[in-house]
């Protein structure tokens, strides 16, 4: 459920990112092992990482980023969405769990579900998509279970490393008939 600039989840808060977050994003963002093997390394530097965060650009009506911490505080990694230029209905996610030992323990799976929950029933999208790495395997698994469907696989960009994936797509007619979203825990 959304408060404020927050989503909190049975064992998830999803928060705005604030200045004294960027000396843990920064970090991630040049580190290898937080970003695994499907994603590139955004490479920030401190000024810039402090200029998103102090414009605005990471928490607006078109897009948010999402800083995914447990309950306890402990930080896991972001999610960020976007509503695309070409279509305001059309809202896109990436995620990201930086910590490798969080990984594979729903997690990602249980952020997504909330955003995508935020995207249909508050912003009344009428679909949201998610790019992934061919070799995603985990990924992939998780978007089949959160009702997405394979759209096209095609050759992107990942900050300059030429990636083959899949871009899956969910609907709101779709998500609509599931029953995964209609059964959930809010606090």
């Amino acid at each position: 459920m959304i408060f404020g600039d927050k989503l909190l989840t049975p064992r998830l808060r999803l928060r705005r990112v604030y200045e004294q977050d960027l000396p843990l994003l920064l970090e991630w963002s040049n580190s290898c092992t937080a970003h695994g093997d499907f994603l590139t390394p955004e490479r920030l530097d401190h000024c810039s990482g402090l200029s998103q965060i102090s414009t605005g650009m990471l928490w607006h009506d078109d897009n948010r980023v999402f800083l995914v911490e447990l309950k306890d505080g402990s930080a896991l990694g972001t999610l960020h969405y976007w509503l695309r230029s070409e279509s305001k209905r059309c809202g896109v996610i990436a995620l990201k769990i930086s910590d490798p030992e969080k990984r594979n323990n729903g997690y990602g799976t249980e952020a997504q579900k909330y955003v995508i929950i935020n995207l249909f029933e508050r912003m009344k999208l009428e679909s949201v998509e998610m790019y992934t790495d061919i070799n995603n395997l985990a990924q992939q698994r998780c978007l089949k279970k959160l009702g997405f469907e394979l759209v096209e696989t095609l050759m992107y960009d990942d900050r300059q490393v030429r990636r083959l994936g899949h871009l899956f797509r969910l609907d709101a007619t779709t998500y609509s008939k599931l029953l995964y979203y209609q059964y959930h825990y809010e606090e």
